[in-house]
C-alpha cells in the first residue's frame, strides 16, 4: 500500500517521536538524580580530561539546554505525530478510488497473423469506469521477452479523470515463429503526493500466431519470372506414356486404341498395325516429414536445428506449390503433431504454415511412427524429405526406411548435424576444443553407420550445418525433379 516516499515518512515520523520520548524520560531521570544529591558535577577542564569527564560534559550540556529549551522535546513528538498523519490522513479517501479494476483494457494489434521479421503496431486503450479522478496511472503492457521494442514504449505514466479514454500505441518486431500473447496489463494507481500505490492485473491477452519467415521465398519470387525460375531449378516433370506432344515411341495395335495414332508408314513397312505413343507429363509427389523432437531444439537461441528445419520445410512446400507439384507435410516427434493432407493448391499454403508455426520442441523422434501414418494415407509412390537429426533409436530409423522403401518411396534424409549448429570453436579454450573434436569425431561415426545402413535401402543420406541447409535443399528438390 505505501510507496517508498510513504513508508520513510511513516518510519521517519516514528523515530522523531521515540527520540522525543526518549528526551524526556532522560530529563525527568536526570531531575530525579538531582532531588536526591546524585546529580554530577562538571569538573574545571584540565589538559589531562578523561573521556569520562567530557562525557559528562556533554550530557551536563544537553541537561542545561533541556531546561532553557523544554519546547525540544515537543518538537520531536509533535513533528513525528505530524509527519505520520499527514501520510494516513488521507488513506481512506485514496482506498476508496484506487481500484485497478476501475480501468478497462482494451488492445488491438495491425496483425493477428504475421511472418517472422514482421512488425507488428499494437494498440492500447484504457478507460477509467469509475466517478473517481486516478491522479497517476501506470500502465505496462506486457509482451514477449523476445519481442524487440522498435518504436515508442508498452507503458505509460498519466492522469486519468472520471470516465476518461486514453490510447497509446507501441511497434514490435518479432524475429521468430510461433504462437505469442501480449499481456496481461499491469495497473499502477498513486496518489497525487505519492504515498500510496496500489498495484492491480488485468487479463488481457491478444494471440498473434507468426508464421515461418518468408524471406527465403522472397529471394526467389525476386526472380520473378517462371522461364528464370526454370533455368535456375530445371524442369521436373516425370515423363509417362499418354497424350503429350513428344514422341515417346511405337508399339504393336491393342483393341480400343484410337485409329489417330496409327502408324501408317511402318505398317506399310512391317504389315502389322502400329501405333505411335507420346510422352506426358505428371507432377511429382512429396511429402515433407519433419522431425520436432526436443534435441531439435538444440543450437544458438533462434538459429536451432528446428528452426531451420522449418525454414527447408518452408522452402520445399513453396517450390512444389510453384511448379503445381503435390506436396504434405508431417510435423512428428513420438506422435503425430500436425498433418497437412498431400495437395497442389496454393492456396491452402497457409494451413502448411500454421502448421509449421505452432511446430516447438519436445518428446523423443519415432520415425517409425510418423512412416507408418503416411503409408496409411499415401498409397501412391512418392519422395519422402525427412528432415531430422536422426538421435533416435537407429533401429527404429532402419526400420521405417525399409518399409517405406518396400512401397516404392523414394526417400531422402537430410539430417542436421548437432555440433555444427552450438558453440563455434575459437569461443572455447583449447581444453574445451579437444573435448569437443574427440565428441563430433564420435558423433560422426555414429552418423556414418547410420547413413551406410540407410544406402542400403537407396536411401540418399546429408548431414547439413546452418551454413549449407538451404543449398541442400535446393540441390535436393533440383535432383527429384531431374529422375521425375
Amino acid at each position: 500500500m505505501f510507496t517508498r516516499r510513504g513508508g520513510w515518512l511513516v518510519f521517519g515520523g516514528i523515530i522523531m517521536i521515540s527520540v522525543g520520548f526518549a528526551l524526556m524520560g532522560y530529563l525527568s531521570l536526570n531531575t530525579m538524580l538531582s532531588s536526591f544529591g546524585l546529580n554530577p558535577q562538571v569538573n574545571s577542564t584540565t589538559t589531562g580530561d578523561t573521556a569520562e569527564n567530557q562525557g559528562i560534559g556533554i550530557m551536563d550540556f544537553l541537561h542545561f539546554y533541556l531546561d532553557t529549551q523544554g519546547t525540544l522535546i515537543w518538537f520531536f513528538i509533535i513533528g513525528g505525530v505530524m509527519l505520520i498523519f499527514s501520510v494516513l490522513l488521507g488513506m481512506p479517501f485514496y482506498r476508496l478510488g484506487a481500484n485497478p479494476k476501475s480501468i478497462e483494457i482494451t488492445r488491438k494489434v495491425s496483425k493477428p497473423k504475421a511472418f517472422a521479421g514482421d512488425y507488428v503496431y499494437i494498440e492500447v486503450t484504457a478507460r477509467n469506469k469509475s466517478v473517481n479522478q486516478l491522479p497517476t496511472v501506470e500502465i505496462y503492457d506486457a509482451i514477449p521477452e523476445v519481442f524487440d521494442l522498435i518504436l515508442g514504449e508498452n507503458f505509460i505514466v498519466t492522469q486519468l479523470n472520471p470516465r476518461q479514454t486514453i490510447t497509446y500505441g507501441y511497434v514490435v518486431r518479432i524475429p521468430i515463429r510461433g504462437l505469442f500473447e501480449i499481456g496481461p496489463t499491469k495497473v499502477i494507481i498513486r496518489d497525487r503526493m505519492g504515498f500510496y500505490a496500489t498495484e492491480g492485473e488485468i487479463i488481457t491477452k491478444t494471440e498473434i500466431l507468426v508464421y515461418p519467415s518468408y524471406e527465403d521465398i522472397k529471394k526467389l519470387e525476386m526472380v520473378g519470372k517462371k522461364r528464370q525460375l526454370g533455368l535456375l531449378f530445371g524442369f521436373h516433370r516425370t515423363k509417362i506414356k499418354g497424350m503429350g506432344t513428344d514422341f515417346w515411341g511405337i508399339r504393336q495395335y491393342q483393341t480400343g486404341d484410337a485409329f489417330k495414332f496409327i502408324d501408317w508408314k511402318a505398317f506399310s513397312r512391317s504389315g502389322k498395325m502400329m501405333v505411335r505413343e507420346y510422352e506426358s507429363e505428371e507432377n511429382i509427389r512429396v511429402i515433407v516429414l519433419l522431425d520436432s523432437s526436443a534435441s531439435m531444439g538444440a543450437g544458438l537461441p533462434r538459429n536451432t536445428k528446428l528452426e531451420y528445419a522449418i525454414r527447408s520445410a518452408v522452402l520445399f512446400i513453396h517450390l512444389a506449390f510453384e511448379k503445381k507439384d503435390l506436396v504434405g507435410l508431417c510435423i512428428y516427434d513420438d506422435k503425430i503433431r500436425s498433418w497437412v493432407d498431400v495437395t497442389a493448391v496454393r492456396s491452402r499454403l497457409f494451413q502448411f504454415l500454421e502448421s509449421l508455426a505452432h511446430a516447438k520442441p519436445q518428446g523423443e523422434a519415432d520415425l517409425e511412427v510418423a512412416i507408418n501414418y503416411i503409408l496409411q494415407r499415401v498409397k501412391r509412390a512418392s519422395y519422402i524429405i525427412v528432415i531430422s537429426d536422426l538421435e533416435s533409436q537407429p533401429e527404429k530409423v532402419i526400420k521405417a526406411i525399409r518399409r517405406a522403401r518396400a512401397r516404392k518411396h523414394n526417400i531422402t534424409v537430410i539430417s542436421p548435424f548437432g555440433p555444427w549448429f552450438e558453440i563455434v570453436s575459437h569461443q572455447l579454450s583449447p581444453v574445451e576444443q579437444m573435448v569437443g573434436h574427440a565428441m563430433v569425431e564420435k558423433q560422426l561415426g555414429e552418423r556414418q553407420n547410420i547413413f551406410k545402413l540407410l544406402r542400403r535401402y537407396d536411401a540418399v543420406s546429408i548431414s547439413v550445418g546452418p551454413d549449407d541447409f538451404l543449398p541442400t535443399v535446393m540441390s535436393q528438390f533440383n535432383r527429384m525433379q531431374r529422375q521425375g
